[in-house]
């Protein structure tokens, strides 16, 4: 069981305060904060031992290289691949996405097929309509139900001879769909050849994850949303398929040996990580593989779990907001929402004087908005230093007090506090506004009946 309010105390962030209120962070789907775990072990390496790694013999790069090596250790672990050859570190999900888009369709032939769906991240679109271009393949897109979830069968009728690739979102950052990537899988390997890659951005953070179990070839997931620091990520693969793929970036660390007119790669995973890597990234992300390691990830998943239910509930009960979540059973804790008549963009920023930070945009999900006739969404997402709280936020007392005493004294200045005065808010369309929001009425200049509701 995760005690949030004992958690938050790992995170530095949360002891500021964001116009004058509590920090309540709910954009972990764009990024998440860091413990100081993290923090303090990327300050270590810089302090104390910083060498480029698998390049010097001495004590400081044969520490770093030590350190940074055994994070692949620990992903292996954390995902139960086969092997630490199998991870392979990128610079996040997008880098992961064009490698494999890249590496794969060059050895596809005029006509082959890759399966999309209409809520992939950008990520998981671009790269493969780069190269659908480049070797004229063609991409299809599985529709999504009217509660936001994979149609399956309408996966199924895609699937045939000339299917090559599958790449799919493991849970959305818009909805918060967690497709049945073993089903998905299994009718993959009956139908076709395809290889089948799993978008675990969103998935790896929030969920224990088992690659073997899965029974898929690749995921691709990113560093800075599950605790680590930005600018590292991590693509699996099988080991087999790793093996037969050619390396996307050239240059010094993933070579075996170097001619003028030639040269031989690396063992897997070394000649896929051309140049310097980023190593202080890479061994923060292997302390926030720890910390989420020591809380486990059993315990991580039912905290999400619990918090989705919890805020759903909440959240489609307020009049006039509209979400855009899955109906599962089983879901991640992101919420995709709108009001009729307000830009996101003015939610956001009116929340953010309440100190909630919460995205407004597309999402990077621009074309499943367009289908939904959406411009713009804003977007929660709960994560392991959220609680119910966060999506029930109230005023404290000190807040209460303080909201009278402005009243007070806007009376006081209009003369209107002598004899007494009345105060009457109203929002919304039953309010009588066009655009909903919060203002208030000070009544007062002679004696007031009873009010009539």
């Amino acid at each position: 069981m995760i005690n949030v309010s004992d958690l938050k105390k790992d995170f530095p962030i949360f002891e500021r305060e964001i116009n004058g209120k509590r920090l309540t962070y709910l954009d972990s789907g764009a990024t998440s904060q860091k413990p100081s775990a993290v923090i303090n072990e990327m300050s270590n390496v810089y302090t104390n031992m910083n060498a480029n790694v698998h390049r010097g013999t001495y004590v400081l790069s044969s520490e770093t290289t030590t350190k940074y090596e055994d994070v692949r250790n620990k992903l292996k672990d954390f995902i139960n691949a086969y092997s630490s050859d199998e991870i392979i570190f990128t610079k996040g999900c997008t880098e992961g996405f064009n490698f494999l888009a890249n590496s794969i369709c060059k050895e596809l032939s005029a006509g082959d097929e890759i399966i999309l769906s209409e809520i992939e991240h950008h990520a998981n679109i671009i790269p493969w309509q780069m190269v659908a271009e480049k070797y004229n393949l063609k991409i299809n897109y599985i529709n999504i139900t009217e509660s936001f979830d994979l149609d399956l069968d309408h996966f199924e009728s895609l699937l045939n001879s000339k299917t090559k690739v599958v790449s799919i979102v493991g849970e959305s950052n818009m909805s918060g769909m967690l497709p049945d990537i073993q089903k998905m899988n299994s009718l993959v390997k009956e139908k076709t050849d395809a290889i089948y890659i799993v978008d675990g951005a969103q998935l790896v953070p929030h969920r224990k994850i088992d690659v073997q179990e899965l029974g898929i070839d690749f995921i691709c997931v990113s560093g800075h949303k599950m605790l680590g620091p930005t600018g590292i990520g991590v693509v699996w693969g099988r080991k087999e398929l790793l093996e037969k793929l050619d390396p996307v970036y050239g240059g010094g660390d993933m070579i075996e040996e170097v001619f003028y007119d030639s040269a031989t790669w690396a063992p897997v995973p070394h000649k896929f990580e051309a140049g310097t890597p980023p190593y202080v990234e890479a061994i923060g992300l292997g302390a926030a593989v720890d910390y989420l390691s020591s809380l486990n990830m059993k315990n991580v998943e039912k905290h999400s779990d619990d918090l989705r239910i919890y805020a759903k509930n909440k959240l489609e009960n307020i009049k006039g907001l509209n979400v855009v979540h899955t109906n599962s059973k089983v879901a991640g804790c992101t919420f995709a929402m709108s009001v009729n008549g307000v830009h996101a963009t003015d939610i956001s920023l009116m929340l953010d004087t309440f100190g909630v930070a919460v995205r407004a945009g597309h999402h990077c999900v621009q074309p499943f908005h367009r289908k939904l006739n959406l411009d713009a969404t804003f977007r929660a997402t709960g994560y392991i230093y959220n609680d119910e709280d966060d999506f029930n936020k109230k005023a404290s007392d000190k807040e209460i007090a303080e909201f009278h005493k402005a009243v007070s004294h806007v009376s006081g200045l209009l003369g209107a506090s002598y004899k007494g005065y009345r105060v009457l808010s109203n929002i919304g369309s039953d309010g009588g506004q066009e655009v909903p929001h919060l203002h208030f009425h000070i009544f007062a200049g002679e004696k007031i009946g009873k009010m009539v509701v």
